[in-house]
Order: C-alpha cells, then sequence, then structure tokens
C-alpha cells in the first residue's frame, strides 16, 4: 500500500493494551495516533486532522458518545467509531441514527472487521 492510499487514524482508549495491539496491528498500513487520556485525544484533534477517528464507550474522564459527539462538531468528515466491549448495539441505536456514531465495532476486534471500517472511510 503506498503512503497515497494510507489513511489517518485516531484511536482514544485508556486501556494501554487496546492502544499497543492497534497501533503495532496497522501502523505500517496506515498512519495511527493513538490517546489514552481526553487530553491527549484533544490535542491530537487539534493538531491533525482524521479519516477515521475511534473511541472506546467506557472512559474515566468522558463517555466515548459524548466524545465523538464532540468530535461530529469540530471534525465532520471524519468517519467516527464506537469500539467497545461493554455497550449492547441497542444503546447505541440513536446515536448512530444521529450520525455521531458512524460505525460500531464490539471489542474483541477482528483484523477482518477493522479493515471493512476503513474500507468504509475511502468511499
Amino acid at each position: 500500500m503506498s503512503d497515497t492510499q494510507k489513511l489517518s487514524i485516531l484511536y482514544f482508549d485508556d486501556e494501554p493494551m487496546c492502544l499497543n495491539v492497534f497501533r503495532e496491528t496497522f501502523a505500517s498500513e496506515h498512519f495511527v495516533r493513538t490517546a489514552a487520556t481526553l487530553d491527549e485525544a484533544r490535542r491530537a484533534l487539534a493538531e491533525d486532522s482524521f479519516d477515521i477517528i475511534i473511541s472506546d464507550q467506557l472512559m474515566p474522564e468522558i463517555s466515548g458518545v459524548a466524545f465523538l459527539r464532540e468530535v461530529a462538531r469540530t471534525h465532520p468528515r471524519s468517519l467516527r467509531v464506537m469500539m467497545t466491549g461493554s455497550v449492547l448495539v441497542g444503546e447505541m441505536l440513536g446515536e448512530i441514527g444521529d450520525g455521531v456514531v458512524n460505525h460500531f465495532v464490539p471489542k474483541p476486534w477482528s483484523v477482518a472487521t477493522m479493515r471493512q471500517v476503513f474500507e468504509r472511510a475511502r468511499l
């Protein structure tokens, strides 16, 4: 894959292992930036634009939905992805319907599922 095909991805999660696995899996294919705190995530968004912004739901400082709602206002062109193992899909339907969350990925995620999400961002 050439650099012109690489996507820029921000993944916000308070679990270092999740961030490390994601980065190790996709950093050779895409530009991956991770954030473990709300300050880091907001700093990343102030410094760069991202094709895809992924957030976990259960975070210590802000819920993933609230974070993605904020992102929808400030970075409306980014594909917003909720990735979590703790929320029922039914609870996300309103946010998906409102356009706050563009895609829902349950944890544990698979490489194939994430690549499908990445392809959706190219459309």
